[in-house]
């Protein structure tokens, strides 16, 4: 059992913590699960194109939803159970909504966005809008 000092300063932090301690349990014991996961990505930006990676093993490229407005991409998709006959001994697996926004900062040239789905990794490259590219300016005396 671990022991907490009880914070004067503010009494609403012990609260908190012990909501963060609940949810935490009830998570790890399966009774609630999460309505949607973020999967795990990487972005980077060599300066002209956003560069996306996503984790998104186990679910079909039709069943991929992927779509830019303005300078945010979203990625959607829902897993499914698989029917089995008989009953589990574990279940670890998640079947659930996977959906995950990025606002990435600069407008997105949407007509030029170019997505690839290969081995459970969605690849997405979103070039900068040419107004939103970086240029040089030049100094006049």
């Amino acid at each position: 059992m671990a022991f907490y000092r009880w914070s004067t300063s503010n009494p609403f932090n012990e609260l908190q913590r012990l909501q963060n301690e609940m949810t935490r349990l009830m998570h790890n014991s399966g009774v609630v699960q999460t309505p949607s996961v973020l999967p795990p990505i990487n972005v980077y930006d060599d300066g002209e194109v956003f560069h996306v990676r996503a984790e998104l093993a186990g679910l079909d490229k039709e069943k991929l939803d992927v779509q830019v407005a303005g300078e945010v991409l979203t990625i959607k998709a829902e897993r499914k159970p698989v029917e089995v006959k008989g009953s589990y001994h574990r279940r670890e697996r998640r079947w659930d909504q996977v959906n995950r926004s990025l606002t990435l900062g600069d407008s997105i040239d949407v007509d030029n966005v170019h997505a690839t789905y290969k081995n459970g990794v969605l690849e997405v490259e979103l070039p900068r809008s040419p107004e939103a590219r970086p240029r040089k300016v030049s100094i006049t005396a």
